[in-house]
């Protein structure tokens, strides 16, 4: 189930995590980063956030995932969410969420994003990926990938472009099912009116860290953040992990004033904790 057309033609009850973690992680996006997320990832941080929360009596209506990438994980969230008590509607945003899947010439298939860049090609049933690995050079591979996209690489951006072919979302199709969820595209370093005060619980897993924003992109990110919640007694969790077992994370809580408050950290805790701080008052 490599291919994005058995992928996205099959029921969503007969697709696995592992077939989602099989497919996602051969799309790299136009952004050098892969839409795959390991199952189970941040079980340990969800179970941890549940029993942080259950010493207040305080409703999750809505919460918010940033950068759900494929979604997996958010899944897990909602999930977790549900089965402790909260009737919680969950909303995932991402930078790509939309692509398109365009039929070519020969029987040949390509997944590409609204911005022209293709994710996958598929040559006699079988993926292609666009992107090189080391090991490409000596099995033969760059040259059936440089064969392929000079043969369709311009039909596939003209006919994407042309809204042509069949629109896809890029998310695990176990969660795209879901009836409390919903997915936005959205960029967190641009705030999102639609977005401002809603959230009794926002989390950003590995997004929110100095590796991928410039300093001053990075500050407008954490203070969208913050923006999107509800108001006194509403979660922000910033996390990222570092290994399978590594996560460095923190937890905060909205106060009654409107600033906000560590309530507990995972490992060493956030990477950006002190400019949560500054941004949030605490």
């Amino acid at each position: 189930m490599h291919c994005a057309s058995s992928f996205f033609s099959v029921a969503a009850d007969r697709i696995s995590a592992r077939d989602e973690a099989r497919f996602f992680g051969l799309l790299k996006t136009a952004n050098n980063t892969f839409k795959r997320t390991e199952p189970s990832r941040l079980v340990a941080i969800d179970a941890a956030l549940i029993t942080a929360m259950g010493r207040y009596d305080r409703p999750i209506h809505a919460a918010l995932d940033l950068g759900i990438s494929s979604g997996v994980t958010t899944l897990e969230l909602l999930e977790t969410l549900r089965a402790a008590g909260y009737d919680t509607q969950m909303t995932g945003t991402d930078r790509s969420v939309r692509a398109r899947l365009v039929t070519l010439p020969f029987g040949c298939r390509a997944l590409v994003e609204p911005n022209g860049h293709v994710l996958q090609y598929e040559v006699m049933g079988r993926a292609v990926r666009p992107w090189e690995r080391r090991l490409d050079r000596w099995t033969g591979m760059t040259f059936v990938r440089k064969l392929v996209e000079g043969q369709l690489r311009k039909p596939a951006v003209a006919q994407a472009a042309a809204g042509q072919g069949t629109e896809v979302a890029l998310i695990s199709p176990r969660l795209r099912q879901n009836h409390a969820f919903q997915w936005l595209e959205d960029d967190i370093t641009r705030r999102s009116a639609a977005l401002i005060g809603r959230f009794d619980l926002v989390r950003a897993a590995n997004l929110l860290n100095r590796h991928y924003f410039e300093p001053d992109v990075l500050r407008s990110a954490v203070a969208n953040a913050i923006a999107y919640l509800s108001g006194p007694g509403a979660w922000l969790l910033v996390v990222r992990t570092h290994g399978a077992a590594d996560h460095r994370g923190t937890l905060f809580r909205m106060r009654e004033d409107g600033t906000l408050a560590i309530i507990e950290r995972y490992g060493s805790g956030s990477e950006v904790e002190d400019l949560v701080m500054e941004l949030g008052g605490g």
